[in-house]
Parts: structure tokens; C-alpha cells; sequence
């Protein structure tokens, strides 16, 4: 199983719905409001690295309010 930290950059206002969207979603084991670079962490899990990217690209950048993402692959 991959797993990867989605750090999600969020337009002022829609932080809680972007959240709460996300929370819905299978692949999503936890999405948190943060304070710092990134207005949002996600910890996402899939069966590859390449499903993880499949979701951020399906799944999180198309949310409106959404503005950028970083990935970053948990290794071990």
C-alpha cells in the first residue's frame, strides 16, 4: 500500500468545505486545517503511487477553492 502527505494551498473562505469534502472520500485517512505553507494536510493511501496521483489529480486539485498541491510520497 503507498501513502503520501497532499499539502493543499486553499483561496481564503473555503478551508472547513474543502475539508469536509475531502473526509468523504475512501482514499483519505485524514485532512486537517493547518497554519504555514499549506492551508490543508491530507494523508491519502491507494494501492500505487501512481492511483495517489490519480486521486490528488481527480479528486482534490478539481475542488473549488482549490489553488495548488504538493505531494509528498511517504518512503518507508
Amino acid at each position: 500500500m503507498a501513502r503520501a502527505f497532499v499539502r493543499v494551498c486553499i483561496m481564503p473562505g473555503h478551508e472547513t468545505t474543502v475539508r469536509d469534502q475531502l473526509r468523504g472520500e475512501p482514499e483519505v485517512v485524514s485532512a486537517d486545517i493547518t497554519a504555514g505553507e499549506q492551508d490543508l494536510m491530507v494523508l491519502l493511501t491507494g494501492e500505487s503511487f501512481e492511483g495517489i496521483l490519480k486521486t490528488v489529480v481527480a479528486k482534490i486539485r478539481p475542488k473549488e477553492g482549490v489553488k495548488i498541491t504538493w505531494t509528498n510520497f511517504i518512503l518507508e
